[in-house]
């Protein structure tokens, strides 16, 4: 008798966990420092577009830097084998949690409190570079990925100080993240990773 094929625990109450600390973390700081949040801004809907635009294109750049032939690229690569690990037993319900929950919960930490917090109490542009460090921080698998994210955190922390709107930086950072699991999950191979195996998860 055959025993069952074992599999390692899920990560995903992990990846939940972390972020339901982020976002209570963001939530009392929002309500004892009395910053306005609002969701869309000064751009509307049109804002939350630009939010989805924005995910494809720098998933775009970001696939495409992967796959180089650089040092970055081999960096990224490296990376993404063991974020493929962290992420392999995630069903399609669960990579669509884990990529909101990052878009609210982060975004709600660093740019909706942090940012306007720090630049209240030195100035705008500071706001934006320490809050974009400390997101990068949290981010810091590598000097490469630390340096990718900062990249992204000071697109998105700018744009939050012109619009104000949530949505658009939730939007970008949370379909970002379905992009880039999805791909690393199911199409590693899009990355220049070995194909991953089918077992038809749910």
């Amino acid at each position: 008798m055959s025993s069952p094929e074992h599999r390692p625990p899920s990560a995903f109450p992990l990846v939940m966990a972390i972020q339901l600390v982020v976002l209570i973390l963001a939530l009392v700081g929002i309500y004892y420092s009395e910053i306005r949040v609002s969701l869309f801004g000064d751009w509307g809907l049109p804002g939350v577009l630009l939010g989805g635009l924005g995910a494809g294109v720098s998933f775009a750049i970001a696939l495409w830097l992967t796959r180089s032939h650089t040092a970055a690229g081999a960096a990224l690569r490296r990376h993404s084998v063991t974020l493929r690990a962290l992420f392999a037993s995630f069903s399609w319900v669960q990579i669509v949690l884990a990529a909101a929950a990052a878009g609210v919960c982060e975004e709600l930490l660093f740019r909706a409190f942090l940012q306007p917090c720090i630049g209240n109490l030195l100035n705008p542009a500071l706001g934006i570079a320490i809050a974009s460090v400390l997101f990068a921080l949290l981010h810091a698998a590598s000097v490469t990925y630390f340096l990718a994210t900062l990249l992204i955190g000071l697109v998105l922390g700018v744009l939050y100080w012109y619009s104000g709107s949530l949505l658009l930086v939730a939007s970008w950072h949370g379909i970002y993240d379905l992009l880039a699991i999805a791909v690393l999950v199911r199409r590693p191979q899009w990355l220049g990773l070995a194909p991953a195996h089918d077992h038809h998860r749910p």
